[in-house]
């Protein structure tokens, strides 16, 4: 274990024990999952806007995570207005930081076609060198969008918005911010990377296995830059090109 004076976290406010966290992960998917039936319900029953479900869980998920977050940010003493002046104030250093990392991404992204490719010309390695590709995508909720591109224009800025802006922000204030600086208090680097990437691709159900090394990339920027924006910058910038690349 890393020695305390030697931890970039160790004098950030976090959550003090598992338990604390194991509950605050079974209260937000509850409470997701029951505000997204709700919305179901009120959007297509009453306002009939015939939202898919998976469109309706990525939004109401994502505002969630943010208002959550934001409640236990401020409980444990962080000042909201503080943090969001510098957030602005340091955009452009951290907009380039993004699109450093971004760019590292995309490069993996390359490794990954140019195997894939190679696979191909052996039958036997298709079906799982197609399946790589998928790095960091949810199924269903790109077949709901290829519907939504052929549907109003509301539903697909809807689509974008949440999966583009308010995911990236969501998510990484509550698998970054709360769950990975709670761990990494406690753990080592890599272990810490390890754990809150396993909860993190846990949380996206079936695409679990090509989520989990996008939440390695996203883990070792905290890490190192220890700036959310970077994160969620980068964070939103995956998530738009895996959306393109899946709708084209």
């Amino acid at each position: 274990m890393i020695a305390a004076e030697r931890n970039p976290f160790s004098e950030i406010p976090a959550c003090d024990s598992y338990r604390d966290l194991f509950g605050l992960f079974l209260f937000a998917a509850g409470f997701t999952l029951a505000l997204a039936i709700a919305a179901l319900i009120l959007s297509n029953k009453l306002l009939k806007l015939n939202l898919d479900a998976s469109e309706a869980v990525s939004l109401i998920q994502g505002t969630v995570y943010v208002f959550l977050c934001l409640k236990i940010l401020r409980d444990q003493g962080t000042d909201i207005s503080s943090v969001w002046r510098d957030w602005r104030a340091n955009f452009g250093r951290d907009a380039l930081n993004a699109l450093k990392y971004y760019a590292v991404y995309l490069l993996l992204i390359g490794s990954m076609l140019a195997l894939a490719m190679a696979a191909f010309h052996f039958p036997a390695s298709r079906d799982a060198a197609a399946g790589a590709v998928s790095f960091g995508a949810r199924e269903e909720l790109y077949t709901a969008a290829r519907e939504i591109v052929g549907g109003s224009r509301f539903s697909l800025a809807l689509m974008f918005f949440s999966f583009c802006v308010l995911a990236p922000i969501g998510e990484e204030l509550f698998f970054r911010r709360i769950v990975y600086v709670a761990l990494r208090k406690k753990l080592s680097f890599l272990r810490a990377l390890f754990a809150s990437s396993v909860i993190f691709a846990a949380s996206h159900g079936a695409a679990s296995l090509s989520v989990f090394p996008v939440s390695l990339l996203l883990g070792y920027v905290y890490e190192k830059k220890r700036r959310l924006p970077v994160n969620i910058m980068l964070h939103g910038l995956i998530n738009l090109f895996a959306l393109a690349v899946r709708l084209t």
